[in-house]
């Protein structure tokens, strides 16, 4: 489901086992470029962005405008002459066979009049990606990034070897081998707001529609994935993750592995996200945590507020290894065939805290595999299970109705990622 120049409703900034279900990832997979992982620092977040409005609307500093008649034609020649603390406005257009590195600073790179897409019709920036992100502390709003493909099989839409944070809003990544692949750097973040990543695929190996390595933080909010081929939808290696209000899918025909993947653990909080396993999934499980070890100090995973559904026969919703240090589920809904098990792996399922989780079928959800419209309010067999009573999660003060629409809550809650009908 492309959804270019969408509006993003009360949106605001915020901050193993093989991908066929045994064995490790090897080096056939998008592995993130090796590099050497410093110790963590304090990354500081890119400000809030008003709704309505793009990262360029309010900055400042030079500007390079980018189309047909404007002083760059492409965005490759703005990136050539661009310096730390340029605003570069891209007309909304197709650019076919341009890319680009951008090594400077303090960028703000916007589509304008709506999104300017990037095909890479068979080119890449330094045989990695439609373009590369080298500079510190860059946002990129309102751009896609469609079909990267490069000889070593990891080709991104954005190859992020940034410092500070990369702050990625309001885009797109289509068809690409990976929609972004990151470093493995401590001390750095990547930020992702109201953006879709859409069936990565690698010919013969692992296509996954976002893989973050060894970083300090991920931050996803308001935003879709959906459809990987036999890859994830979203694997990380950071320090910490927080997966919020998002959208997870296989849909009937999507071959993913895991929805999501946070292969060497880390902090990792999911909240309000809506997540679909399909039968077509190359996994048994939904979610997988520690499945190639612990890299890091604090291994933790809380889900709270979310909504799974598994219409794919057998497996489990979550699959997690021994070393994880605490495992919380709240107010969590779990619906699949009748023949799941919550929890797989060598972790003690019985030492998991959970309240306020309500089980029930993925039948009773019949909108939650429709990739162009999902839908996951339960019918009212189910809706009759939900009220928890009271706010188990204080943290959790918006639901997503739909891909990209985030609306602010009150009263008591439900179970499940959703309040009220879309």
């Amino acid at each position: 489901m492309n959804m270019p120049n969408l509006s993003i409703c009360l949106f605001s900034a915020a901050l193993g086992l093989s991908a066929c279900g045994g064995g490790g990832d090897g080096a056939e997979a998008a592995a993130p470029p090796t590099a050497a992982v410093v110790q963590p620092a304090s990354v500081v977040t890119p400000a809030a962005i008003p709704t309505g409005s793009t990262a360029c609307d309010a900055a400042t500093g030079r500007v390079l405008n980018v189309g047909a008649g404007q002083t760059y034609s492409v965005p490759s020649a703005a990136a050539a002459m661009a310096r730390d603390g340029d605003v570069i406005r891209i007309a909304a257009a197709d650019y076919r066979g341009d890319v680009a590195t951008w090594r400077h600073n303090n960028l703000t790179i916007c589509g304008v009049g709506g999104r300017a897409r990037l095909f890479a019709d068979g080119n890449s920036a330094g045989g990695k990606a439609i373009w590369v992100i080298a500079g510190t502390n860059v946002t990129v709003d309102s751009v896609e990034f469609r079909n990267a493909k490069v000889a070593s099989r990891n080709g991104a839409g954005i190859r992020a070897e940034h410092g500070g944070w990369l702050r990625v809003r309001n885009s797109g990544f289509f068809d690409n081998e990976n929609g972004i692949l990151t470093h493995n750097t401590a001390g750095t973040s990547l930020v992702i707001e109201g953006s879709e990543f859409a069936r990565s695929v690698v010919a013969g190996g692992l296509g996954h529609n976002l893989y973050v390595g060894r970083i300090d933080s991920l931050t996803v909010t308001g935003s879709y994935f959906h459809e990987a081929t036999v890859g994830h939808n979203l694997k990380t290696r950071a320090r910490e993750s927080v997966i919020e209000n998002s959208y997870f899918m296989d849909g009937p025909t999507g071959s993913s592995s895991y929805l999501a993947d946070f292969a060497e653990g880390g902090r990792v909080v999911l909240r309000g996200n809506l997540f679909h396993k399909g039968p077509a999934a190359q996994n048994p499980s939904a979610i997988s945590y520690g499945s190639e070890g612990f890299t890091h100090t604090t291994n933790t995973l809380e889900l709270t507020h979310n909504t799974m559904a598994i219409t794919r026969s057998g497996g489990a919703f979550l699959q997690i290894r021994t070393g994880t240090q605490s495992v919380v589920l709240k107010a969590n809904l779990f619906a699949g065939t009748g023949n799941q098990t919550l929890m797989v792996g060598s972790y003690a399922s019985g030492n998991a805290v959970q309240s306020g989780n309500v089980n029930g079928l993925a039948s009773q959800i019949p909108g939650a595999s429709n990739i162009t419209s999902p839908n996951f309010w339960p019918n009212a067999d189910l809706q009759a299970l939900l009220d928890l009573g009271g706010v188990l999660d204080a943290s959790y003060l918006r639901d997503a109705p739909r891909p990209f629409q985030l609306r602010s809550l009150s009263a008591a809650r439900k179970a499940g990622a959703l309040q009220s009908a879309p």
